[in-house]
């Protein structure tokens, strides 16, 4: 395929990334059947403790799609707005963003990237699954969590 997207890193929050957040949750909403305000607080996904990816159309600069990490503990981030856009879906987005955030997780010096996910996304397991994250028990705040499937891949230093 033939890249027509870019991908930066957020450093401050700007209309695009919120769009790209309040359109994941929306979709999480709907695929889980509940209705609750965003929790999402950009404030952890910003330097130093977190990084926010968006890509962007190259020629128009719509937004397509997001990643994002959180610093989870020393050695580990957690892996969180992951979405791209319905129009955009099938285009190796989440890929490359995947792919940039893993980069940017290394040279922040982390060892592994964790994440959580659920049965109602079954296109986000098989991404995970396809990129190399391995199914773990459940971690931290997703421990009491009946619907939490979590994954883990290492990274190398």
């Amino acid at each position: 395929m033939n890249q027509n997207f870019t991908i930066r890193v957020v450093e401050t929050i700007d209309p695009n990334s919120k769009q790209c957040s309040d359109h994941l949750w929306e979709e999480i909403q709907n695929r889980y059947g509940f209705q609750a305000p965003n929790p999402m607080d950009f404030q952890d996904f910003l330097p130093p403790q977190g990084r926010f990816f968006i890509a962007e159309h190259s020629a128009t600069g719509e937004v397509m799609g997001s990643v994002a990490y959180t610093k989870f503990n020393d050695l580990q981030c957690e892996l969180d707005a992951v979405y791209v856009f319905p129009k955009f879906r099938k285009n190796s987005i989440a890929k490359s963003l995947l792919s940039e955030l893993e980069k940017q997780a290394q040279i922040d010096g982390y060892s592994s990237i964790i994440l959580r996910a659920g049965a109602p996304q079954p296109e986000a397991l098989a991404l995970y699954k396809n990129f190399g994250f391995k199914e773990i028990p459940a971690f931290g705040k997703w421990v009491s969590d009946p619907t939490a499937i979590c994954f883990e891949k290492k990274i190398i230093l």
